[in-house]
């Protein structure tokens, strides 16, 4: 990513500043060929996408990698309906308007980023030719108000344990002090490793079920209290990488956690719900479909973002070319070099199939 050029956009109505990336043959290209919008997660930014780069940049696309509002070099508010999932939307839409990208669109976005190109392809549809998302499945539009406590309960019924209990961490008020506090901690709950010791589970990774799907897990690993008070997880062998993990930490001790845990509270708070509901109005669901080419591509490692929830969307009638697959690797791989190189080849693959350009 060293040979990109990073630019910076002012947007317009709030005057939010995106930063992005674009890469050397961005403005060299012939209109025809497309362009692949790259979004990162929590609580990540542009750079998660490092290893994965080398490869991409080898096809014959134009690429810009977008620093999602809240990290890296793009503002920062803590008005959680600032994160308005329409919002950001149209934003990255201002910064393909001033790079004049043609409408020949193929988002790309893991976690919280593929919930946000999900959007982009949702309210600017025209410009897209395909959609790619890792880890988080198509989050299907709805009416009714977002219930976090009703959810829990309902996955906890549908999958064995509450699919979303750590949202009651991250949308606490002290959430943001606390994992400044314990950076290091926060480091171990995103990329820790821990076979399961139940015969049944065949050694399978279940570090981020004991976390993110267990109440009051993440708060207490964190903060060093209660069951994990004298423990620490192995980490995985990309997490023992002292340069990864320090610009980490010099990363969030720069920019803090009070604007990426909006993403949460502007869920919680369903600050989008109006916007979720002009997506329902359709009669034939039009407005919720996907009808471009699609790749998604899941973990086996990820509890949250599980491998099977492109079923919902499926048995919808809401996707109608769908690609799926299954990397063996946690929600965080992107990190990971050979994970990076496995996904990208996937990607590269897909793309090489449906969107053939001249080299």
């Amino acid at each position: 990513m060293e040979d990109f050029e990073h630019k910076t956009l002012t947007t317009r109505p709030h005057d939010l500043k995106y930063g992005y990336y674009l890469s050397p043959n961005f403005h060299k290209a012939q209109q025809s060929t497309p362009t692949l919008v790259i979004c990162h997660g929590f609580p990540d930014d542009a750079w998660m996408w490092a290893r994965a780069i080398p490869h991409l940049v080898k096809l014959p696309y134009r690429i810009v990698l977008i620093d999602i509002l809240g990290f890296g070099g793009s503002s920062k508010p803590t008005d959680a309906s600032m994160y308005n999932y329409r919002q950001q939307a149209n934003s990255i839409a201002q910064v393909l308007d001033k790079e004049n990208a043609p409408d020949n669109i193929i988002p790309i976005g893991h976690d919280w980023g593929s919930g946000t190109v999900q959007r982009f392809y949702l309210y600017h549809r025209h410009r897209c030719i395909g959609l790619c998302i890792l880890s988080l499945a198509y989050q299907i539009p709805s009416s009714k108000p977002f219930d976090l406590d009703e959810t829990n309960k309902t996955t906890a019924k549908r999958f064995g344990y509450p699919q979303w209990e750590y949202w009651n961490f991250l949308t606490a008020p002290d959430a943001s002090q606390l994992m400044m506090d314990n950076l290091e901690r926060f480091w171990e709950v995103n990329n820790g490793i821990y076979p399961s010791p139940d015969p049944e589970d065949k050694g399978r990774d279940i570090w981020m079920r004991e976390m993110f799907c267990t109440p009051n897990a993440m708060r207490e690993y964190i903060t060093q209290t209660g069951k994990y008070k004298d423990f620490t997880v192995e980490l995985r062998p990309y997490a023992k990488d002292e340069k990864l993990k320090q610009a980490y930490l010099d990363r969030m001790k720069r920019d803090g956690f009070e604007g990426p845990v909006c993403y949460y509270l502007a869920l919680a708070n369903n600050t989008m719900l109006e916007d979720e509901r002009e997506l329902c109005k359709a009669e034939d669901n039009a407005d919720k479909k996907i009808t471009v080419p699609m790749l998604y591509i899941g973990q086996t490692g990820d509890w949250v973002c599980r491998t099977d929830l492109m079923s919902d969307a499926k048995e919808l009638g809401l996707v109608e070319d769908l690609e799926e697959k299954v990397v063996d690797a946690g929600h965080w791989c992107l990190y990971d070099t050979e994970k990076s190189e496995e996904i990208a080849g996937l990607i590269g693959g897909w793309l090489s199939k449906r969107f053939p350009a001249e080299q």
